[in-house]
């Protein structure tokens, strides 16, 4: 697909309104809001024609490439105004936008495009999103608001759920639409690096994949922790693979992992990942590991759609919830970010992540599909709200 499609814009003369616009935190390198991406358009090109489907990215000319679909630059508010009053759709999410964690800009900023949205007169849908952590007042104002001026919200979690029925705004809980997401093949470069680690390997310990990521409550000290606690717990001849979700936020905290973890002569195995295209792909390359020790809610999200015995860090409500719901061994922080209950609380959590492995899997299997039953609503959700539109068009 010609990266011409990120800025041939849709011919605003038409006389009717036939474009979906997609917004979230695309366009950054983020794994999982990529993920959501490739399902959110997967699923709309069975529903509308693809050069009809425009989505706000950070990167439009690599969007438009990856997913082959329209992309125009979502800092570019005029760009969105001149397409919106030919915008039938306007789908908000998914993942986490409205949160204040860090400031209040992101309530704000993705407030301000349903806001526009419905004053162009295309519809707003909140799509599969996680709401909060909402600290400030401001904060909980624009996420209210913005709200409540859409025609339909699907959240993917219970807290969100309860959160808007507090503020008695209606609802329906699905969940992730990354549970639906099918894994594709890798790339041939990654399954000659794998077919050559396989070959080179030392021993036949477990191959743990691990993902961590920068944030204000894991600090150095607490990959030191880590260090310890996996060097306990983990078989002597367990082989880590660094997993870099994010490159920004995930690279520099993996490199201070790996040279803590050989240092006490453990084993690492690089992989180069660059040459993935698709999140999809992510899928496919965790399937080949034994065991996934994570971070990331997508990480997670990934790994148990792939069948495996996950361990979780919850740094963030998001993942603490997806750790209740799966009953996984958790990896948990005092609000001061130390291990919570000691280091001997993560070496027992992750003991058992090695030792009831099969168990583990097992319920991966059968709850990712559960999951996968209930994401499966915001597409159904999706096809009749433009179903509904194809069979009572707004009048011009």
């Amino acid at each position: 697909m010609s990266n011409s499609l990120a800025n041939k814009q849709p011919n605003a003369s038409t006389d009717k309104r036939d474009l979906v616009l997609v917004s979230g935190y695309y366009g950054f390198g983020n794994l999982g809001d990529e993920a959501i991406l490739e399902e959110i358009t997967d699923e709309l090109k069975k529903l509308v024609p693809t050069d009809k489907i425009v989505v706000l990215s950070n990167t439009p000319a690599e969007t438009a490439r990856v997913f082959g679909v329209r992309s125009i630059n979502r800092w570019k508010t005029a760009e969105l105004i001149k397409l919106l009053p030919k915008a039938k759709l306007f789908i908000s999410g998914g993942g986490g936008l409205f949160q204040d964690a860090v400031s209040v800009r992101s309530p704000v900023f993705y407030g301000t495009q349903i806001g526009l949205a419905r004053m162009f007169g295309a519809k707003p849908l909140i799509y599969a999103q996680g709401i909060g952590p909402l600290e400030s007042a401001a904060g909980k104002f624009f996420a209210r608001q913005a709200f409540s001026m859409c025609d339909q919200i699907t959240v993917r979690d219970q807290q969100s759920f309860e959160i808007l029925q507090k503020w008695r705004i209606q609802a329906e809980l699905t969940a992730d639409p990354v549970w639906c997401l099918e894994q594709k093949p890798l790339p041939e470069e990654l399954q000659e690096q794998l077919k050559r680690t396989s070959q080179q390997k030392k021993s036949d310990g477990p191959v743990v994949g691990l993902s961590l990521r920068v944030s204000s409550n894991f600090s150095r000290k607490n990959v030191a922790s880590l260090v310890e606690a996996m060097s306990q717990a983990l078989p002597g001849n367990a082989r880590i693979v660094p997993l870099v979700l994010q490159l920004a936020q995930d690279f520099e905290i993996l490199e201070q992992f790996e040279q803590q973890w050989q240092a006490l002569g453990r084993e690492i195995i690089f992989l180069d990942t660059t040459s993935i295209q698709r999140p999809s792909q992510w899928i496919e390359l965790l399937s080949k590991l034994d065991l996934v020790v994570t971070m990331r809610l997508h990480g997670a999200i990934m790994a148990l759609r792939a069948g495996l015995p996950t361990v979780a860090i919850a740094y963030d409500p998001k993942v603490s919830h997806i750790a209740r719901q799966f009953e996984l061994p958790t990896l948990n922080l005092t609000k001061e970010g130390e291990p919570e209950g000691g280091i001997a609380n993560w070496v027992a959590a992750l003991r058992l992540a090695v030792e009831d492995g099969p168990r583990l899997a097992k319920n991966a299997r059968e709850k990712s599909e559960a999951a996968r039953n209930l994401a499966r609503q915001n597409f159904n959700i999706l096809d009749r709200i433009l179903d509904m539109q194809r069979d009572h068009p707004e009048p011009q």
